[in-house]
């Protein structure tokens, strides 16, 4: 290399001085030996601030320490560093975690020789909590092998260049996880990014690890796309409709949307978390039933719910198997019919998805517009060992569930049932999914679905967004 750059290294730390000499010494064991390193403890309670001044001695020079009495979270804690920062690139080392010696190395190297990348990644080991290896994750090259980005970088191990992140403000403190998904959606469309085939680090699972606290990086994602779409040049009036299908009956589960569900009726909850979406400019009630649709009257009237379009389908669009898609046309051009106009995207969203949020709607829209995909579909990943069927029987399709592992190219989703969103032309033009398929995940309690009365109890045992 012709240069040789500065490489600020930061390793934070909330009481895992079980963990922190492995860490800081695959730092100092670092092939690529041009580098500063700041350990950040956050308000440990065990013998982390001791070992890291023990660890700082054997490299006083470009070794310090920082400690917050108090954890101030990480994304507050990563812009501290930036501030201070010398490298000209960056990058995160948790202290559960370590380097492979070749790390920096590699990373700079592909950095230096790549002038329009900002950003590099590389693959890595899965280890127990004793640091076995129990596998290797090969993640998808951003760009080549995931055009939609909805698997993005991990946050730590991912070197960028420090003046791209001063230059879209650092990172949101607002946000208390998914700081690679933050960062690469802030940057991605002004740095390129390139992954390493080759694993740079050490990650270890242990019952402690953010990345199992699946709810709080649901919520965190949410947010991140509630902010990207904020920060696009306006929206251009996009007329988003929500299309909300009732059937009055099923074998052995009559008056459906009638039935009371958390203190107010299946329809009215409906109606509401659809209309409370900011990215919902009108809701459309769907059905075959008069009566249906006059209950849905009634709750407008009432003030149960705010103004919203009806439509009464015909016989072939009320069968017991609904075609989606074509309901989905049918109820745009209703809201043709009254507003002269053709909505530019429609959600289909289910009845019977009771602890669907508009945080889930609004999260829908959102991934639409930013990933410019055909269609966004609501799932929840499938957690158990899945088999498909092959010429010997059955072929495991996910074997790292049983060492508890989860790999990016073994990830399997099921369709939740609870949203489907398509650009308006994607259904006049194709299948109801389009080409370009993203989605929005949700959790196993917020993809409940009820299909039958006696799941109606489960009001009491909820997720408490009874009127979300």
């Amino acid at each position: 290399m012709k240069s040789n750059p500065l490489v600020t290294i930061y390793i934070p730390c909330r009481n895992y001085g079980r963990f922190l000499r492995q860490s800081v010494e695959s730092v100092y064991q670092q092939l690529y030996t041009n580098w500063e390193l700041v350990i950040v403890d956050e308000g440990s309670d065990d013998d982390s601030v001791e070992l890291a001044e023990e660890l700082c001695r054997h490299f006083p020079a470009k070794t310090k320490l920082l400690q917050n009495k108090k954890p101030t979270g990480l994304q507050r804690l990563a812009n501290m560093v930036l501030a201070l920062a010398n490298g000209k690139y960056m990058v995160r080392l948790d202290a559960d975690d370590w380097f492979d010696e070749n790390a920096l190395l590699v990373m700079v190297a592909k950095l230096e020789s790549s002038p329009d990348i900002g950003l590099v990644y590389g693959n890595y080991f899965y280890t127990d909590p004793n640091g076995n290896v129990l596998g290797v994750e090969r993640r998808y090259k951003l760009g080549i092998e995931d055009n939609v980005g909805q698997l993005p970088p991990h946050g730590a191990c991912t070197m960028f260049r420090t003046r791209s992140l001063k230059a879209v403000g650092g990172y949101s403190e607002d946000i208390n996880a998914q700081d690679g998904w933050e960062l690469w959606y802030k940057l991605y469309d002004r740095i390129g990014a390139a992954s390493i085939d080759v694993p740079t680090f050490y990650y270890r699972q242990h019952g402690d690890s953010l990345s199992r606290d699946s709810n709080r990086l649901l919520q965190a994602r949410s947010r991140i796309f509630e902010r990207l779409s904020q920060s696009l040049n306006g929206d251009y009036g996009l007329k988003n409709v929500a299309v909300i299908p009732v059937k009055e009956s099923y074998p052995g589960f009559e008056g459906v949307p009638f039935r009371d569900f958390g203190g107010c009726s299946l329809l009215e909850r409906a109606i509401n978390s659809a209309a409370r979406s900011s990215k919902v400019s009108s809701v459309v009630v769907s059905s075959s039933s008069q009566r249906v649709l006059d209950y849905s009257e009634e709750l407008e009237r009432s003030g149960s719910v705010p103004p919203h379009l009806r439509v009464l389908r015909n016989e072939e669009l009320g069968g017991r198997n609904i075609p989606i898609r074509e309901l989905m046309i049918h109820a745009g051009e209703h809201f043709f019919s009254v507003e002269g106009e053709y909505p530019d995207a429609i959600a289909f969203l289910s009845l019977h998805a009771v602890y669907r949020q508009t945080s889930h709607i609004d999260k829908a829209f959102n991934v639409l517009r930013i990933t410019e995909s055909d269609t966004v579909t609501s799932v929840q990943e499938e957690r158990e060992p899945m088999f498909s069927y092959g010429g010997d029987g059955l072929d495991l399709l996910n074997p790292g569930r049983f060492q508890d592992l989860i790999y990016d190219r073994e990830r399997l989703y099921r369709f939740n049932g609870s949203i489907i969103a398509s650009w308006w032309d994607v259904l006049q033009e194709h299948h109801l999914f389009g080409e370009k398929i993203a989605f929005i995940e949700m959790s196993a309690e917020d993809s409940i679905q009820i299909k039958h009365p006696s799941m109606l109890n489960l009001a009491a045992y909820g997720s408490g967004n009874s009127k979300e």
